[in-house]
């Protein structure tokens, strides 16, 4: 009796071994077919960007030979609705070493939720240019945060989210956009944001601000065959206070680049700013305005860009910059840009 007990007692144990044994197995399974998809789904690139520049201001020059970017960026899903992406960046004199540009989780198809840090959607700044546009001075903001849309690839794409603001123990900003697809032909969207001094263009004078202001943009980009038409605006909506004086800051790109003979691009651009500081040179002082460094007040200028190779490009850029209550810019810009 004591026998068959033990004998009973020992397949009941194997039989729950068993049973745990292969579910085991079946978890590794999945777990092994998702790590698989995800292989199969791995995309990476690499971009650097060497460049020289030589500046004129009155009669003081300046020249510089920089490793402008080094970026990394990877992708993968392991289903359709499930994917991740990393993003690491080095720019000379800015970021040293490399920084985890961006890291999120997207999940869904036509609803998505995206988690993670991010340049969130505040913003379009599309150019053909070496030198980023005003607009993305103004405006590129890259954060944690959480974000939800809905996407229609034919016509729209919408999307909000929020995010813990500078030197906030809550979270307390958020920011919304909407984008608009003209079958391949056009691009338009808004965008919005609770408050424009959050944005990576005022980390420095976010700590001097008395008051904020909410923040918003449009912007158009057109396709016509070889030729692309650009235009974007950004602007506080009511003013921001630094030192007890108000301004509204706000800046515009507007472009027009072509693609001739296959390897070749050409673009013109006009764009502009107002009360858009760069830097608080003194935040003790008493002065007020004079403390403030400018963006300057107009560019104008033009780039040439050839394609010497499918993965490779150099660009030269000109650009008149008309400063304020300052001596007028020339700026020369040289780039070469390699893509993997």
């Amino acid at each position: 009796m004591k026998n068959l007990k033990g004998k009973v007692l020992i397949a009941g144990i194997a039989a729950l071994c068993g049973n745990g044994y292969a579910q085991s197995a079946e978890s590794f399974e999945k777990w092994g077919a998702m790590t698989q998809k995800g292989l199969e789904t791995f995309e990476w690139g690499v971009l650097l960007e060497a460049e020289g520049y030589y500046a004129q201001t009155g009669d003081e020059a300046e020249s510089d030979i920089t490793l402008a970017t080094v970026e990394f960026v990877a992708d993968t899903a392991v289903t359709e609705w499930l994917s991740a992406h990393v993003g690491l960046l080095w720019e000379e004199d800015d970021t040293d070493p490399f920084s985890m540009d961006e890291g999120f989780i997207s999940i869904g198809l036509d609803y998505y939720t995206q988690l993670g840090k991010y340049y969130l959607p505040f913003g379009n700044f599309e150019t053909a240019f070496i030198s980023d546009p005003l607009t993305l001075e103004l405006g590129e903001i890259n954060r944690s945060s959480a974000l939800i849309g809905y996407r229609n690839n034919k016509y729209f794409d919408v999307s909000a989210g929020v995010f813990q603001g500078y030197d906030e123990d809550v979270i307390q900003c958020g920011y919304g956009a909407v984008n608009a697809f003209v079958g391949e032909t056009a691009v338009i969207g808004a965008y919005l944001l609770s408050d424009i001094l959050e944005t990576d263009g005022f980390a420095d004078l976010k700590e001097s601000s008395e008051s904020g202001a909410p923040g918003a943009g449009v912007f158009a980009n057109v396709f016509l065959g070889p030729v692309m038409l650009n235009a974007e605006f950004i602007t506080a909506i009511s003013d921001v206070t630094y030192f007890g004086i108000d301004y509204q800051p706000m800046a515009y790109n507007i472009e027009g680049s072509v693609n001739f003979a296959e390897k070749w691009l050409a673009g013109l651009k006009l764009e502009g700013s107002g009360d858009f500081m760069n830097e608080v040179i003194d935040p003790t002082g008493t002065s007020g305005i004079d403390n403030l460094g400018y963006f300057h007040e107009t560019g104008v200028g033009g780039v040439v860009s050839y394609g010497f190779h499918t993965n490779a490009k150099v660009g030269l850029e000109y650009m008149r910059l008309i400063n304020k209550d300052a001596d007028d810019t020339d700026l020369i810009t040289v780039q070469i840009a390699l893509e993997i």
